[in-house]
């Protein structure tokens, strides 16, 4: 489906009342996806996706739809949208197939007639030849051959269908760059929450190979930041940015805080 059919009365009920304007929003692309997809508002296996995936395909990222909400759930592995027009699917299916029954159908109606009107024709059939060779007495060049009409039909159609291929390339292209580039920009705020800034152009090679969010790595810091093995010795124990980067330290659970009582300060993107 290329559309959306939404009441403007639904809005209103109490489950879309009581979301915020960002559940709302997370919402609509969860279901500007699944119209697309024709997948009765069930995203199935999607827990298994990772952060760029999500990214890529519905413009959201993982953690934005883990949160409870109902606008959407979870069974499972996969995730059911409230409200979705399973109605409005079935009918756009419905017309889809009749189209298709009905296009069928009249073209069997015109070879049928095709028949009927060659047999009704009487006299000899003209001779193509001698047609074609008054033709171009008459109008001083050839009539157009159909054999040759139908196959720059064919190339045009051929070329068309190349032409989409390549804009459907360069808009692929196109989201992958302005990926890349959102990451590069975030790449400053997280550069900024390491205690120990050394060889900041390996580091930033491999968070761009990698597909970890930048929050989580600048919240991943600011706990490591305040834990004893990290504040000790004046941070001699703190690994460089490269290494902890490689082995996935945002992964890693800090064993001990040293002021427990005091909450990480957090940068937010």
């Amino acid at each position: 489906m290329n559309y959306l059919n939404l009441s403007t009365q639904m809005m209103g009920e109490d489950i879309a009342a009581r979301a915020d304007s960002i559940e709302v929003g997370i919402w609509v692309r969860l279901t500007l996806y699944s119209i697309d997809q024709e997948n009765g508002g069930v995203i199935a296996g999607c827990r298994q996706w990772r952060e760029l995936e999500w990214i890529k395909v519905c413009r959201v990222t993982a953690a934005e739809v883990s949160i409870s909400s109902g606008l959407w759930s979870w069974q499972g592995d996969d995730l059911h949208l409230w409200n979705y027009p399973t109605d409005k699917q079935a009918l756009v299916r419905q017309r889809r197939e009749s189209g298709k029954r009905g296009g069928s159908a009249r073209t069997e109606a015109k070879k049928e007639a095709a028949k009927i009107n060659g047999a009704k024709s009487d006299g000899p059939k003209p001779n193509p030849s001698k047609t074609q060779a008054k033709d171009e007495d008459y109008l001083g060049e050839p009539k157009h051959n159909p054999s040759t009409t139908q196959a720059q039909t064919q190339r045009k159609q051929k070329e068309k269908q190349n032409g989409n291929g390549n804009e459907k390339d360069k808009y692929s292209l196109s989201y992958q760059s302005a990926i890349a580039d959102e990451r590069e920009r975030d790449w400053e705020k997280v550069w900024s929450a390491f205690p120990k800034r050394v060889d900041e152009k390996k580091a930033r090679a491999v968070y761009l190979e990698s597909d970890v969010s930048p929050q989580r790595l600048i919240d991943s810091l600011a706990d490591w930041s305040q834990t004893d093995e990290w504040t000790r010795d004046n941070g001699r124990w703190i690994p460089l940015p490269t290494k902890w980067l490689e082995r996935g330290g945002w992964n890693e659970q800090p064993t001990q805080i040293t002021r427990k009582e005091k909450e990480p300060v957090r940068c937010t993107l």
